[in-house]
């Protein structure tokens, strides 16, 4: 009898849901998914993300833009702000960041209508930028233009192409990065795009953590021997391999990995 009775128990204990011992009622389950990733919450600490804060939709209050940080996915997202400081999810895109090409570089504001610009760069040798300008206009949000800027080749009479293509794409429809209109083939980029002559090549710091380490030997875990900041000049003295041997503006001499420099 004792065991039929601890197997009614044991059965009983099994199929119903478990309570709260001091309300007696049914624990919640929880949040989805879905909830968790239309969250700004979710973001606001996480190290894979880096997050913007400005005026997308101009009205008076600061809005938040959340993107993955380069190697680490393509997630792009808009929160709007309200006035009690709480952000509800606008827009879920993508930060044109591409595997093994282009890694985004900073998001910024547009000056002449609600929405903002993606910059991106090419981390490997060479130049090569992107400018995805993307706005509201009514309920959507479109693709308005791309900005593309290459140069022609490596020699001294180089180029710099600047091309301005229009897009037009509504970029919350299925299929749109399809439609995206490629920089113009080389033989006509002098017919289609702006032209500037080249000058001496400069090379500065570009790292969206704001500094990049300069280091003594060609590996990360080799002596620190300076932060450099973003946006600060350097002097390239071999460009062999990926680490890179530069000259500070402070005149320390080491190496930093190629990612992590641009040049104009």
């Amino acid at each position: 009898m004792k065991n039929i009775c601890l197997f009614i128990f044991l059965t009983y204990s099994f199929i119903c849901p478990a309570q709260d011992k001091n309300k007696g009622t049914v624990k919640h389950k929880q949040s989805s998914s879905e909830a968790q990733r239309s969250s700004f919450e979710t973001y606001r600490h996480n190290e894979d993300y880096f997050i913007k804060t400005f005026d997308i939709n101009k009205d008076g209050i600061s809005d938040k833009i959340v993107s993955n940080k380069p190697y680490q996915g393509e997630n792009l997202f808009i929160f709007f702000g309200d006035k009690q400081g709480k952000y509800t999810l606008a827009l879920e895109t993508r930060n044109f960041s591409e595997d093994g090409g282009n890694i985004i570089d900073t998001i910024i504001p547009l000056s002449d209508s609600k929405g903002f610009t993606i910059k991106t760069y090419f981390p490997d040798r060479g130049y090569y930028e992107k400018e995805y300008n993307i706005i509201m206009q009514n309920d959507a949000w479109l693709l308005r233009n791309i900005i593309y800027k290459t140069m022609s080749d490596v020699s001294q009479d180089a180029v710099k192409y600047i091309c301005d293509v229009p897009q037009n794409i509504d970029i919350q429809k299925t299929g749109w990065t399809d439609k995206i209109a490629p920089i113009p083939e080389e033989n006509v980029r002098d017919k289609k795009c702006r032209v500037e002559k080249s000058q001496n090549i400069s090379y500065y710091i570009q790292d969206v953590d704001g500094y990049t380490n300069l280091r003594k030997d060609k590996n990360s875990s080799s002596q620190i021997l300076q932060k450099i900041n973003t946006g600060e000049q350097i002097d390239v003295l071999d460009q062999s391999g990926d680490w890179w041997l530069v000259v500070s503006k402070e005149g320390k001499k080491g190496y930093i990995h190629k990612s992590r420099i641009k040049s104009e």
